[in-house]
């Protein structure tokens, strides 16, 4: 049975790093979320004055209104939450991703690769009736002379296309280095006289039925051996070109038929020739691998250790493998010289006996010593040659799979305990069974076809053993779930593995069942593969009509992809890779539809929103009159946190790997401030002259409403037809609580103190705004930095890089020691060792953030203290250490949120963190305003909390804050926020 999961083989679009559009879309979709609560900070002294409120109003004011924005994202922010873990949670049912596949194109792409793989089906299922040599005599069978002719029409068709290879590479093309072995196939195929193979399939063809073909036969054998040695000479010429990446950008889709097609022509070539003669080349390369191991074991005899000493040595340690060999080649050879009379089950039982002794042989140690001997040398190149002349014979495959089947199905039967033996019953009777619905017995359905006249015309006999065979893997899969065929598994694995015999109990049963089901998947997973891409692409079309069954469609593609990896090689899979590509597409864009209406279009939505907040906000500010509609403001900034909220979430969640280019985009904004700041000032400055705080925070507004529309322009654009990744459930490390506390520290704690606090309460008010400016320009240089690493230096950045060497696991490396990818030499290796534990060196900014909101509180209780003294109204001191502090913040969030990234906290702790850290953000920020109210409230010579101990002192605070935080709560639904500030106003003492 397939895999149903539709994500198996889900491709999302290439160019991560690559796709400077969807880095640019990230980028200015964090500026664009920061500026609604800039305008909350950056603005608010501007935006204070201009709606006509007093100064020492500030810390509230800033905090009212951010408080409004920050409270309402968290709603929402809970909701993209929601979103998100239903989408985590929902991707894998074949279900929701019906009308995906409903609305795509899957039936026509499937049909096409269904058409290309049939041509390829037809030829591969082939007669063989009747194409070989007669014994005694050398005769050609009846149907050999039109299987002859056949091999000459495909050798010259192959010729033809060689030929116009060698016309395309010329000296400027990217193809240029093919054009000598492009000759030299186009040679093979069809050169003078005999010696192409063109002409010796001819000759050969021209045998009557009573004259000894014998001769041309051999020339056939050696034809092709020439067209097969210059075929592989091109291939691996041309996978030279494919593996530099400059010489690959230039082969355009011309430059690249032109190689299929002689692939193409070339495997109908192979199909033919190995669906002819095969007995008698099995006969013949049986005889010359015969007499090579005969030699070999003659010299090895006769080597001393002054003349041949590594074949003294093999004679001494391995004169009992070699004999095995040279029996059982006999056996084979003896066989395959009765030719047309010959047994198909012999062969096959006579060629894997001398399989299973030659690489009893070729593993002794005293062997590979002596691989540079001649006679070692002819045994193992005349081994090779008899392999290739089994192994591509579909017919002997096919035989060989009825036989390990019987096999499976006896072992099968041997299974005795109670709890296993119902379904190893099942698998027994899947295997073979008295009937015809074994997969035994199918696959000799598909030899005899085969073996007539028609050969398996449509293909029916071998889809017949292509559902067999899943059968057989429904029912192994079964068993193998058992409790106790694992643990007998695992133990017979051990003792195996720790040298201990004997296997006890049912240990040998399963062992054997284990063995047998394995065998039978290699050998099966070697052929009938362009049949198997067919009948999967046939199923699949059925599977995707007007009433689609989402289920079938997925289990039919992960079944088809699972076949096209099957074909290995990658001229083989180029004969059906542009409709294979094509199909893929189509599936994956009906599989990302899901994720593209639940999360990518509403994130396009929003961004739209948010821009639309800002022209909002502008038409809000420009009316009112002189004293302006500070409520409106108000609440125009608190729909916009909403936004921001959901936004910021579904950002997040459309594609996580961008996350340090959003993070450098929230952080651009600073350096965008202050030039706009700067140069509005500069030019409107002048209050005497201009209206300037009304005027700096239209040019804010005007300017939000640009980066806005482009974010979203850029958004839209990036997103509407590039297909992110799926959810992909990960693991998270133990690293990861190292991240996570970055995050929720440098989230929580800041806006409880800044700028409230610091530096609203500890540095004059004129200083507020000169302290802003520094931090907008340094706060950009953290998530810049680690965006540039993590575009072109990823072992330098906080997220790590993403390993994809073999031994790798395919994750990130994490904020612990891994090795770097290295591809200098091709496919990626194992690269330099990267130290990815300093990460946690940062670790130290959450107990400094801490210490420092800790001092900036107690400089304001404890004036007459050395620290307060040495803080408040301190210019330099001051500022520096609220630098300190802001910064802190930043760089946490720069670290953290690519940290949980990188230690496996994608799925199910990036998000939820980055909500908790918002919560406790807004609710220390709130409980700050009623800190700050209830402070700013009492004279300084009249403190309530005189004469109270340390402990009652802060218990106070605390209470009388948390009784302001509950006011304030029911005050976020004013409908006069004028009239609120003026009564907070008066219960200010200073």
């Amino acid at each position: 049975m397939g895999d149903s999961n539709p994500t198996s083989n889900y491709q999302q679009s290439g160019g991560f790093n690559d796709g400077d559009l969807q880095i640019a879309a990230y980028m200015f979709a964090g500026l664009a979320m920061m500026l609604n609560i800039r305008l909350s900070y950056s603005a608010a002294p501007f935006a204070l004055l201009r709606f006509k409120l007093p100064e020492n109003l500030f810390s509230v004011f800033v905090r009212t209104t951010s408080s409004a924005l920050e409270l309402w994202c968290l709603p929402s922010m809970l909701l993209g939450n929601i979103m998100e873990q239903v989408y985590n949670y929902t991707q894998n049912i074949p279900g929701v991703h019906e009308m995906g596949i409903k609305n795509s194109e899957l039936k026509s792409k499937a049909g096409k690769l269904k058409g290309t793989a049939t041509d390829q089906s037809n030829i591969e299922l082939g007669s063989t009736e009747k194409t070989d040599l007669n014994k005694d005599n050398n005769f050609p069978q009846d149907k050999l002379k039109d299987k002859a002719g056949e091999l000459a029409t495909k050798a010259q068709e192959l010729n033809k296309v060689a030929a116009d290879l060698e016309t395309a590479a010329g000296p400027d093309s990217p193809l240029n280095s093919l054009k000598g072995d492009a000759t030299q196939l186009k040679d093979a195929a069809m050169g003078s006289g005999i010696d192409g193979l063109f002409g010796a399939a001819q000759e050969l063809a021209k045998k009557k039925t009573r004259e000894d073909a014998s001769g041309e036969a051999d020339a056939v054998i050696i034809a092709f051996d020439k067209v097969e040695e210059n075929y592989n000479n091109l291939m691996d010429a041309y996978k030279k070109i494919l593996d530099n990446k400059e010489k690959a950008a230039k082969l355009t889709q011309t430059d690249k038929d032109k190689v299929i097609d002689v692939v193409k022509k070339y495997l109908e070539v192979k199909n033919t020739y190995y669906q002819m003669i095969i007995t008698y080349r099995i006969q013949k390369k049986a005889q010359e691998f015969y007499q090579a191991v005969n030699t070999l074991k003659t010299q090895a005899a006769k080597a001393t250790q002054t003349t041949k000493p590594k074949l003294k040595d093999l004679n001494t340690n391995a004169q009992g493998e070699m004999t095995t060999l040279e029996q059982t080649a006999n056996l084979l050879k003896t066989e395959a010289e009765r030719l047309n009379t010959a047994s198909d089950s012999n062969i096959v039982r006579n060629y894997l006996e001398v399989e299973k002794a030659y690489y009893a042989l070729s593993a002794k140690e005293q062997f590979k010593a002596a691989k540079d001997e001649v006679e070692v040398i002819s045994v193992k190149t005349k081994f090779e040659a008899l392999q290739k002349s089994y192994e591509n014979v579909l017919r002997l495959r096919v035989q060989e799979l009825s036989d390990k089947a019987q096999t499976l199905s006896t072992v099968a039967g041997q299974l005795t305990d109670p709890d296993l033996t119902t379904l190893a019953t099942q698998l027994k009777e899947a295997a073979s069974q008295d009937s015809d619905d074994g997969l035994k017995q199918k696959a000799e359905s598909l030899v005899t076809a085969i073996n007539s006249e028609s050969g398996d015309s449509g293909a029916s006999k071998a889809t017949n053993v292509i559902k067999a065979f899943e059968g057989v893997t429904e029912a192994y899969n079964d068993l193998a779930a058992k409790p106790k065929y694992k643990t007998n598994l695992t133990a017979a694995v051990e003792k195996i593995k720790q040298g201990q015999q004997p296997l006890v109990g049912n240990e040998t049963n399963v062992k054997a069942v284990e063995d047998a089901y394995a065998n039978l998947k290699t050998l099966y997973n070697s052929i009938l593969i362009f049949t198997k891409i067919k009948h999967y692409s046939t199923e699949l079309e059925s599977a995707a009509t007007d009433t689609v069954n989402a289920k079938d469609v997925i289990k039919n593609f992960n079944s088809l992809v699972a076949v096209y990896k099957l074909l290995g090689d990658p001229d083989h899979k180029s004969i059906v890779q542009t409709q294979f590509d094509e199909l893929q597409e189509e599936y994956s864009e009906a599989i990302y539809s899901y994720k593209w209406h639940l999360l990518t279009m509403p994130s396009m939505i929003t961004n739209w929103l948010n821009f639309l907040t800002f022209v909002i906000l502008f038409i809000v500010y420009i009316s009112g009159g002189d004293q302006g509609s500070v409520t409106g403001y108000y609440w125009v900034m608190a729909i916009s946190g909403f936004v921001f909220g959901i936004n910021m979430v579904l950002v997040y969640a459309v594609d996580y790997r961008y996350l340090p280019y959003y993070i450098a985009g929230e952080n651009s904004f600073p350096i965008v401030t202050s030039a706009i700041l700067y140069f509005a000032t500069s030019i409107f400055g002048n209050r005497r002259k201009y209206n300037s705080d009304y005027l700096v925070v239209l040019i804010d507004i005007s300017i939000s409403i640009f980066i806005a529309l482009v974010a979203s322009v850029l958004w839209t654009v990036a997103f509407r037809e590039y297909r992110t990744p799926m959810a992909a459930p990960d693991k998270p490390n133990p690293e990861v609580i190292s991240p996570v506390l970055l995050v929720l520290v440098g989230m929580g704690l800041v806006y409880s103190i800044y700028p409230g606090i610091a530096p609203g309460m500890i540095v004059p008010f004129y200083l507020i705004d000169k302290i802003e400016m520094v931090l907008l320009i340094l706060t950009t240089f953290p998530p810049l930095i680690f965006a540039f690493t993590t575009k072109f230096k990823t072992s330098w950045s906080p997220k790590t890089e993403f390993l994809v060497y073999p031994e790798s696991g395919f994750k990130f490396g994490g904020w612990n020691e891994y090795n770097a990818n290295d591809f200098s030499k091709g496919p990626p290796q194992k690269g330099e060792r990267v130290y990815a534990w300093i990460w946690h060196f940062f670790d130290i900014l959450a107990p400094l953030q801490i210490i420092l909101a800790v001092i900036f509180i107690y400089s304001i209780h404890y004036r007459d203290s050395s620290i307060s003294r040495s803080i408040v109204n301190q210019p330099k001191m001051s500022t520096f250490l609220t630098i300190i502090f802001y910064m802190c913040h930043e760089i946490m969030l720069a670290t953290g949120f690519p940290g949980l990234v990188c230690n496996g906290g994608v799925t199910y702790v990036l998000l939820p963190t980055q909500w908790v850290g918002a919560l406790l953000m807004v609710l220390l920020a709130f409980y700050s305003i009623g800190y700050i109210t209830e402070y700013k409230r009492h004279d300084p010579s009249q403190w309530p909390t005189d004469g109270m101990t340390k402990w009652n002192a802060m218990c106070y605070w605390l209470k009388m804050a948390s009784k302001i935080t509950n006011k304030n709560f029911k005050q976020l639904f004013t409908k006069d926020l004028r009239r609120d500030l003026v009564l907070t106003i008066q219960n200010f003492k200073f």
